[in-house]
């Protein structure tokens, strides 16, 4: 009497199926470019929002080429659960068993397949809404990359080994898994080089909406270095070069605060003031204002703070020659004005949503302005500077 065999057989293209073999490999490939192209186009789409919204986010070389790799290997391994599971849809096997195992690798392959693209989306989904909500993401507490780049490089191997674990309850897998991980390597790379978007093309819209403030920042940090010796850190430049991130609100205000609580204030933090009233950047959202501090959204250094500042160098310094410049920055903006008067019904005191966008001020600022800077004209200290200040303009409409 023969002993019944319970040795699992050899997996191969034979108990697969030629037909169902090379069409589970087709599905699996064509699957892979399709996700990794989905994946890249959403990561610009959501680029593209928070450029319009906020900030644009712009990754660092190393890790723009980490997060490509990433969606191609992830993509990839996607692409070989799509395979498995056309692979175990054959019928070749009789056993009740093995019938239970190929529909236990059917289900979980597709499990990991569904269940990584909703986590996708639901990520994508949140990244937009925090974009949408004018948040940046340069302000999240997280790092991804920094942080867990580990959960990054495993997930795709886990997909990939929890696919073939599945396959080895019904075959002997062999070397398959080997060839398999080599090929799968190999689209890999395929796909990084193939699907990935060129992030500098959204880069380039968005550098050319503020070319003109991107540009005077470098002019006026290269005169700063060759005229006084100053440099800007990499950080300092970054930040100027942000609109809404917590770190370029964070510098708009503390220098408006080094103007009023300071008796002498350094000249970087001058250039500094005199290039964000220059791009005219904002500190913060509009807050109701009263009668008490008709100021209180007034983004900048005040009028007669500038002329405090003044008081406190040498009229041939250099600390002197640009507090007049960031006073001529000051006279241009509400030139360009739209003046409002002083009501805590005002919803839009100080309204700059985007560079170069429509704006208004409160009309006591261009009275304290006006004011300092008739005060100035009287003093033959300052005669020189003052023939170089653009007069201030009457003539707004008021809101």
């Amino acid at each position: 009497m023969s002993k019944p065999n319970f040795k699992k057989d050899k997996i191969s293209i034979q108990h697969i199926g030629k037909q169902r073999f090379w069409f589970g490999v087709i599905a699996g490939v064509i699957s892979a470019f399709a996700i990794s192209l989905i994946f890249n186009r959403m990561r610009e789409t959501i680029r593209f929002i928070s450029g319009v919204s906020i900030d644009l986010v712009i990754l660092k070389e190393d890790e723009l080429l980490f997060f490509n790799y990433f969606f191609a290997a992830l993509a990839s391994s996607l692409g070989f659960s799509i395979t498995i599971w056309v692979w175990m849809r054959s019928k070749i096997h009789q056993r009740k068993k093995y019938k239970r195992y190929k529909e236990q690798a059917k289900t979980q392959a597709l499990f990991f397949f569904w269940t990584i693209l909703f986590l996708t989306a639901q990520l994508s989904y949140l990244l937009l809404f925090v974009a949408l909500a004018g948040v940046s993401s340069l302000d999240l507490p997280i790092d991804l990359y920094k942080d867990h780049w580990l959960l990054f490089v495993l997930t795709p191997i886990v997909i990939f080994l929890q696919n073939w674990f599945s396959v080895r309850l019904i075959y002997k897998s062999g070397a398959w898994i080997f060839f398999s991980f080599c090929f799968s390597i190999i689209l890999t790379f395929i796909l990084q080089y193939t699907t990935t978007v060129n992030q500098n093309e959204i880069n380039s819209i968005y550098f050319t909406s503020y070319k003109s403030a991107y540009e005077y920042i470098d002019k006026e940090t290269q005169k700063a270095k060759e005229n006084y010796g100053i440099e800007f850190s990499e950080k300092d430049i970054e930040v100027l070069k942000q609109w809404n991130t917590q770190a370029s609100i964070q510098q708009v205000r503390s220098i408006k605060l080094n103007f009023e609580e300071k008796d002498s204030v350094d000249l970087k933090t001058i250039i500094l003031e005199k290039i964000i009233i220059h791009n005219y950047k904002h500190r913060d959202k509009y807050r109701h204002s009263d009668q008490r501090n008709p100021f209180v959204n007034w983004h900048y250094a005040l009028p007669k703070d500038i002329s405090k500042q003044l008081s406190s160098f040498d009229v041939n310094s250099n600390e002197t020659k640009e507090l007049f410049e960031v006073l001529k920055e000051l006279i241009i903006l509400v030139n360009k004005s739209k003046l409002e008067s002083n009501s805590a019904n005002n919803s839009t005191y100080f309204n700059l949503e985007k560079y170069n966008s429509e704006y208004k001020v409160n009309v006591e600022v261009i009275r304290e302005l006006k004011k300092v800077c008739d005060s100035l004209k009287k003093t033959n200290t300052y005669t020189n500077f003052c023939k170089t200040l653009p007069e201030i303009q009457s003539n707004q409409n008021t809101n």
